[in-house]
């Protein structure tokens, strides 16, 4: 009876170390291609060559702050915009709905404000922002402003780069009095 016992017991340790050998391998090698391509992982589409990761990046870490208005009424800057809940986060994306614009990327590269609004998915460039539709004619014209500097009307305004602490802000139609100038970020940002 002891010797069947022990058999038995031979026997389940033997395939347990087989299907080990077997399951071991093929779970690694799906841990090594999540870690080289993260967004096969999340499907997360790409947005101009900025991806969605699983986690953070602290390698180029800024922040700078956008307000945009649509005459004089200030636009919800919404939480969480390029974060996929339990999947992935965006190099460029917000985590409240203070208009805060984090950048946390693996590389040092310029982030445009074109690339943010891409990333929101939402309609951005010289002529719209949503569905506001620039009408010079009828006082619907798209200003942005810079550090409280007007940019000037001929510049690409998506190609406008997120440098740390910029207070960036869109005004579609009448401008808000006063207009933004800086922010106050929290410690630490």
């Amino acid at each position: 009876m002891w010797i069947a016992i022990g058999a038995c017991v031979l026997t389940v340790i033997f395939t347990g170390l087989s299907i080990a050998w077997i399951v071991v391998p093929w779970l690694n090698s799906l841990e090594t291609s999540s870690a080289s391509n993260p967004v096969a992982s999340t499907t997360a589409q790409v947005v101009n060559d900025i991806t969605c990761d699983p986690g953070e990046h602290s390698y180029h870490h800024i922040h700078a702050h956008l307000n945009i208005f649509v005459n004089r009424n200030p636009i919800l800057v919404h939480s969480d915009i390029g974060i996929l809940p339990d999947r992935c986060i965006y190099w460029i994306h917000t985590h409240d709905d203070k208009g805060i614009i984090h950048i946390e990327s693996p590389e040092r590269r310029n982030f445009t404000l074109g690339e943010f609004f891409d990333v929101w998915g939402q309609k951005f460039d010289n002529n719209q922002i949503f569905d506001n539709i620039v009408e010079p004619n009828r006082n619907r014209t798209l200003d942005v402003y810079l550090n409280g500097n007007k940019v000037s009307p001929g510049t690409d305004y998506r190609q406008i780069p997120i440098n740390s602490h910029d207070q960036i802000a869109i005004v579609f139609g009448k401008a808000p009095k006063p207009l933004p100038s800086t922010y106050e970020f929290p410690e630490g940002l």
